[in-house]
């Protein structure tokens, strides 16, 4: 009779997705190997291959664990007592770097939301990163609606679809040009930090947020003095 593996399924996995951690940080996104992932986890080749078939499952993997980390925080920010106007803004005012999950968030985000990074994954991978993604925009979606039920946004669900695709483009455009730039920079300052810094309530892209919400029919639209309210709130709830 073979004896009995040393670890459960679940657990191999999670040894070697911390061990793929533990390569990417010492080499990078690119040129991480997955002898070094079998060598670091301790197992074998062959168990590796039983949960990632490639480079591009082990970061599509790792993509989809960083989104699951992601739900939460969402769900935390959402949950916050604040008017549904203020909690879209809190989001763009967390501190990222309590709240990310590896050291290469932003690197890996970039590298698995391109069409040939999922033409090469495994179709188990991708579908868990896709499902989580879609769990985070319902979640948004869900939101808004509450608040067009309950009257909070005046205009109803009419503008749902705009206040998502708004806002949301707003962010994450502010946040890849910041990051973008850090990249530029980086040569020339060697200590510069990779995560964005906490942005100030009179931030440029808050203050612009700032204006497009407050375009939308609320019963409360944003104020300068509900921005500091928003981050006093984050501060409590250990996000800021």
């Amino acid at each position: 009779m073979a004896p009995a593996p040393r670890f459960s399924p679940a657990e191999q996995e999670k040894l070697v997705l911390c061990a793929a951690i533990t390569t990417i940080e010492q080499s990078s996104l690119l040129d991480f190997s997955m002898s070094k992932i079998a060598k670091l986890a301790g197992l074998s080749m062959g168990s590796v291959y039983k949960f990632v078939q490639c480079k591009e499952d082990v970061l599509i993997a790792l993509a989809t664990r960083m989104y699951q980390e992601r739900q939460r925080i969402f769900r935390q920010v959402l949950s916050l007592p604040l008017t549904t106007p203020e909690r879209i803004v809190a989001n763009s005012l967390l501190d990222f770097s309590k709240v990310q999950m590896y050291a290469f968030d932003d690197q890996l985000e970039s590298i698995v939301n391109t069409k040939a990074m999922m033409n090469r994954c495994s179709p188990r991978w991708l579908d868990q990163m896709i499902a989580c993604g879609k769990v985070c925009e319902g979640m948004f979606q869900e939101f808004l609606q509450s608040a067009a039920q309950s009257g909070e946004l005046i205009s109803g669900e009419r503008d749902i679809e705009e206040i998502n695709s708004g806002t949301w483009s707003l962010a994450i455009g502010y946040f890849q040009t910041v990051r973008l730039h850090q990249c530029w920079q980086k040569e020339q300052d060697a200590a510069k930090e990779d995560c964005v810094p906490v942005l100030a309530p009179d931030n440029q892209h808050i203050r612009s947020l700032q204006r497009l919400i407050n375009t939308y029919d609320w019963q409360q639209q944003v104020s300068n003095e509900d921005i500091n309210k928003v981050c006093q709130s984050l501060v409590d709830a250990g996000l800021r």
